[in-house]
């Protein structure tokens, strides 16, 4: 692993603990619900990659529901706590400490799910990551993206989304886990990574306020 990968997985590895916890207070459990609608676009059996899966949250509720799960992550402290996670509810599932990009099972997956996963990069590592892992669906699959949405509504809502989004990108920054950038359409980008836009369902705060969190359903 190149030494800058071996940094970030240290930083991610040192954020192991809290952070899913903290993912949870910060969106009122709106990106667990981000997360928990792709369950309508994965089948039992059906392989399925999680990129940058973190403490796994996402990939336990699809290896709950019977699909072939495989998680990446930079981080071996992430994924050490997929495997506890896994190991209390006697699922099992492949466990890659790898950088994404060397990942390289081309039309092996029916679902990839890049889920808060494309905003660690800045524009053009963004670009690049989204076109490479494109290519891991099998044609006809889906590439699913839960993130954070950009503004939209009245006045108000959209200034709440930009300052609330970008303290929590501040304080992630501040630990050195993602560069300061922009909110990403990354619908926009679909066509060039050979994927069409199928959907985007969005999430407020606590239910009822601003759009803040989104899961956009692509097809290849």
């Amino acid at each position: 692993m190149k030494s800058q990968d071996q940094k970030l997985g240290k930083n991610y590895d040192r954020a192991a603990w809290f952070y899913e916890k903290s993912a949870k207070f910060y969106s009122t459990n709106q990106i667990r619900a981000s997360k928990r609608h792709q369950l309508n676009y994965i089948q039992p059996g059906q392989k399925v990659l999680f990129l940058g899966a973190g403490a796994g949250e996402d990939a336990i509720m699809a290896a709950e529901a019977g699909a072939e799960v495989t998680c990446i992550d930079i981080s071996q402290g992430m994924l050490d706590q997929v495997q506890r996670a896994l190991d209390k509810k006697g699922l099992k599932a492949d466990l890659i400490c790898q950088n994404a990009f060397d990942h390289d099972r081309w039309e092996h997956y029916d679902v990839v799910a890049a889920n808060y996963f494309l905003n660690v990069f800045r524009f053009n590592g963004m670009i690049e990551m989204l076109n490479h892992t494109a290519k891991l669906v099998r044609p006809g699959g889906y590439y699913l993206v839960a993130d954070v949405a950009r503004s939209q509504g009245n006045l108000l809502s959209q200034a709440f989304n930009i300052v609330y989004l970008k303290m929590g990108m501040i304080a992630f920054w501040a630990i050195g886990l993602v560069p300061l950038h922009k909110n990403y359409d990354y619908a926009k980008y679909f066509p060039d990574a050979g994927l069409t836009h199928e959907h985007s369902e969005f999430f407020r705060f606590a239910k009822k306020g601003p759009v803040l969190f989104q899961c956009i359903v692509g097809r290849r």
